[in-house]
């Protein structure tokens, strides 16, 4: 099966069922989607059970799997009924993992909440994979190493490129030594530098495709154990298609993608 999974933020405002879809016509075997609210992507959900329901349908029917969710929040707050919600959408959707992000100040109660979460998302099917950026309470890779090997469940981290350049200025980390396991990355591009008070913005809506930045995307895939999922995570501006639909959108940034995978020779 193709690594690739087409994640929703390739096109931002398309429904769940419409990413389904053209995944289906891209002839990309899984779909990553939205399972909660996102306030900084306002990206379309699946909120509800019965959604989920007609939606695993419709996905069955087209030949697609919904490999993924975004993303989940652990916070002071604890495991909340949107998290048990989105938990059973996902489990009605047969995803296979989930991102969670830390949000909470206080991380040994962190630690706690994730040892109690991950538990629950297995019962739902779910490996909860945990991921570091500049937004949450964990903002490099080695910080995310030693939280998690203070979690008493089994976890695994989500490596996004993009964090690994912006938070820590490339991909060099990635070689030290963590007891946790990668096992879920995201790709996409961008230029070596970025503003800081840009970076919110671009992770969410003005990502590159890949090819077009200058992030040593052959070194970030060859260091990936070779049985991880790869999400195509590229957020557009629309200036980039300015009068292209969400299929051209989403067939733009997968060849490239698929071309940079063969060339890493990892595809």
């Amino acid at each position: 099966m193709e690594r690739l999974s087409l994640h929703q933020l390739v096109a931002i405002t398309a429904q769940p069922e419409e990413m389904v879809e053209i995944a289906a016509k891209l002839d990309c075997p899984t779909v990553t989607l939205f399972a909660q609210h996102s306030k900084n992507s306002g990206a379309p959900y699946v909120e509800s059970v019965e959604r989920a329901r007609a939606l695993k349908a419709k996905a069955d029917d087209l030949g697609v799997g919904i490999y993924s969710l975004e993303v989940f929040g652990l916070g002071p707050d604890g495991i909340t009924d949107d998290l048990r919600t989105g938990l059973e959408v996902g489990g009605t959707l047969g995803a296979k993992r989930l991102t969670v992000v830390i949000g909470d100040d206080d991380l040994s109660r962190a630690q706690d909440t994730l040892a109690a979460f991950v538990p629950l998302a297995e019962a739902h099917g779910m490996s909860p994979h945990v991921e570091f950026h500049a937004f949450g309470k964990i903002t490099t890779y080695s910080q995310l190493c030693e939280f998690l090997s203070g979690v008493d469940a089994a976890t695994a981290i989500s490596a996004d490129v993009l964090h690994f350049y912006r938070n820590e200025g490339g991909i060099g980390s990635m070689s030290q030594p963590c007891a946790v396991p990668i096992g879920h990355a995201q790709l996409c591009d961008g230029p070596l530098e970025r503003a800081r008070d840009e970076w919110l913005f671009e992770a969410v809506n003005d990502r590159k495709i890949p090819g077009e930045g200058a992030f040593d995307l052959i070194g970030f895939l060859q260091a990936l154990p070779r049985d991880v999922r790869i999400d195509v995570e590229v957020p557009t501006e629309p200036a980039r298609f300015p009068n292209g639909t969400h299929y051209e959108r989403c067939e733009a940034v997968m060849s490239a993608a698929r071309r940079i995978l063969n060339q890493a020779g990892v595809a």
